[in-house]
This record gives structure tokens, sequence and C-alpha cells, in this order.
């Protein structure tokens, strides 16, 4: 058995989690158990890490975020209060991504300096150099946690952007489907921002008081759905607040919440309708909202993952795979070249 850690910060950067992940095996055969997950307010420099995402920033700049992420993550994996860990695996904070370009922001220098273990970083980069998007990382992972001998599986990511994993009965590796399907947190967590002057609407109550009004519905479900079919990872500049906002100007807040969160739940019962469950995870699984106008089965939950450890424990699962030399993307996903080579992580210490 090896004890991993993985690490994540999405795009919301309201923190960093850390999970504590068993591994069972090796390469392909390996079954995966979580363990412990703990996490880390990012604080005050979430302000910074906005403007690097929004506009960029300095050399200067840029080094003290990372920094910071890395400061901030090596806190994270203290309090996980481990005896002994086999390897750790660090997503960063996404600043940027328009492949072939995709920034991961952190420095592993706090990491490799408070742990004694080999460390993995930047995920993303030999599967970009391979002319792939680099995204979505996580369908090899959640075919380790979560395939079924006896039903087609989706798991669907509500975060920052809602993304997908479509696991087919029984199926190998090369049946994974995986794709980005829309903004989904963003939009609206900006709407709260501008409008009821906070992060988030919390547990969804004030899009719960709302009503639905058809014509905005249908200018925002359009624009979701060609995300959808755009063939191309989401990340910078596909955040639509600002067009909501600007079209949804008459509505009130509660009916322009309860209107955008209905355009999201179609746009992604619509992605998974063929599938026999979907079990969703991410940040948007507490607002209550959005759970109602999505078609699902539950969460991850329900197969021993808890909602906020998933994405970190896949990122436990891809170094555990890479370690065992197998890469960690899929072409049919990504878009990369095939190649024989290992297709995995920058070691940051051997």
């Amino acid at each position: 058995m090896r004890t991993i850690v993985g690490t994540m910060t999405g795009t919301s950067m309201d923190g960093v989690d850390a999970v504590a992940t068993n591994i069972y095996g090796f390469g392909l055969s390996m079954t995966a158990s979580f363990v412990s997950l703990e996490s880390c307010e990012i604080g005050e420099s979430k302000i910074a890490f906005r403007k690097l995402a929004s506009i960029g920033g300095t050399k200067e700049e840029t080094d003290s975020a990372a920094w910071q992420i890395g400061i901030i993550t090596a806190q994270a994996i203290s309090q996980l209060k481990l005896a002994h860990i086999d390897l750790v695996a660090l997503h960063g904070q996404t600043i940027f991504h328009a492949p072939p370009k995709s920034i991961q922001l952190i420095n592993p220098t706090p990491i490799t300096d408070s742990f004694s273990c080999p460390v993995l970083t930047d995920p993303r980069q030999a599967d970009l150099k391979l002319g792939g998007q680099g995204a979505p990382i996580t369908p090899l992972a959640d075919w380790v946690m979560f395939r079924s001998s006896s039903k087609s599986t989706a798991i669907v990511n509500l975060g920052g952007f809602c993304n997908v994993t479509i696991l087919p009965e029984n199926c190998t590796p090369n049946q994974i489907t995986g794709f980005d399907v829309c903004c989904c947190n963003l939009v609206l967590n900006e709407i709260a921002r501008a409008r009821l002057g906070c992060e988030y609407d919390l547990d969804g109550e004030e899009a719960k008081k709302g009503s639905v009004n058809q014509e905005i519905f249908g200018l925002v479900l359009q624009k979701l759905l060609e995300q959808r079919h755009e063939d191309r990872s989401l990340g910078t500049n596909d955040d639509i607040g600002k067009f909501v906002i600007e079209i949804g100007d008459s509505l009130d807040t509660k009916d322009l919440l309860a209107t955008v969160v209905a355009a999201i739940g179609a746009c992604i019962t619509a992605s998974t309708r063929n599938v026999d469950c979907v079990l969703l995870a991410g940040g948007g699984v507490h607002n209550a909202a959005l759970l109602h106008v999505i078609k699902h089965d539950g969460t991850t939950e329900k197969l021993g993952v808890p909602t906020q450890a998933r994405e970190a424990m896949a990122m436990a699962i891809l170094g555990a795979l890479a370690q065992d030399g197998v890469s960690i993307t899929l072409s049919q996903i990504t878009g990369r070249k095939e190649t024989d080579e290992l297709v995995g992580w920058t070691q940051a210490r051997p």
C-alpha cells in the first residue's frame, strides 16, 4: 500500500484541498480509497490571484503568488498529520488556460522543504506539448475510482466550469469519454458578487426564491450549449458572467439567479441524458437550487469519495499512475498525439 497526497485549488480560489489516499496495487490494476481531507483558506491572497487570472501581472507578482500557493499547500498537507507519505502530487492554481498555454501556479519549494517524499507538479504540460488541451485531466482517475461493471456512470464536476467524465459499463481506459460542458459556478458567483455583495449565493437560497425568465433563459442556454459543442477545454475568456449580468440587468437578482441556474442545469442534463447513473461532485453540490434542476442519482459520496475531495484525490491517483509508468491523460479526451513515452508530471523532487 502507498499513501499518496494530492492537492487542488479550483477556480473559485477559496482554498487549497489536500487529500490523503491509500493506493493498493499498481498501474491500471490499482484501487484507491479516501483517507482524509484538509483545507486551508487562501484568504486575502485571492485578490492578487484573481488579478493575475483576469489581467495578468509582473514576474514578481506571479512569483509571489506561486510562493503563497506553495506555503498554503504545505500547511494543508501538514494538517493531514500523516506519519508517512510516499508521494505528493500538486495541481496548483490555474490562472490561465488557453491551449497551447496553461498556467497552474505553485512554487513546490515549501512542500519539498517540508516533506521528504517525491513531489510531482505541473500535470498538464506534457499533454500540451503533444498538442493536447491538457484537460479534462481527471477521467483516468475517475475510471479508477468510479467505474462499474454493470452500468454506465457519469461523474459531473460542478466547479467554476462544469466538466463530465463518462464511464461506459465495464469499460477500458480507451472507452472513457470526457469533456468540458459549460460555465458553472464562475457565472453564479459573479452574479452574487455584483448583486448580493458576497462571494456566492449560499445554498442557492436566492435562486430558490426566484422565477425563470424564459427569454433570458433561452439566451443563456444558447451561450452554454455553444461552449459545450466547441470541442475544446474551457478556461480563460470563457466566463460569461459579464454577458449574463448585462442581459439580465432588468431582472431582480433572485430571478436572474434562478434563470441562470435553470440554464446551467438544462445544459448539464442534456450532456448526460444517455447515462445510467449520474453522480455529482465539486463546490456546486452545495447549491440546492442547482441540484434541483440537474437530473442525477446522488453524489460521489455514494461511492466513498467526498464531493470536495474528488479532484485532489484524482491528483493523488494520477501521481500513482505516473509513478507506475502509466500516462495520466487520454488522447481521445485531450486530443494529444499518441506516444510511447510517459505523459505525466514534472518532478519537483525525485
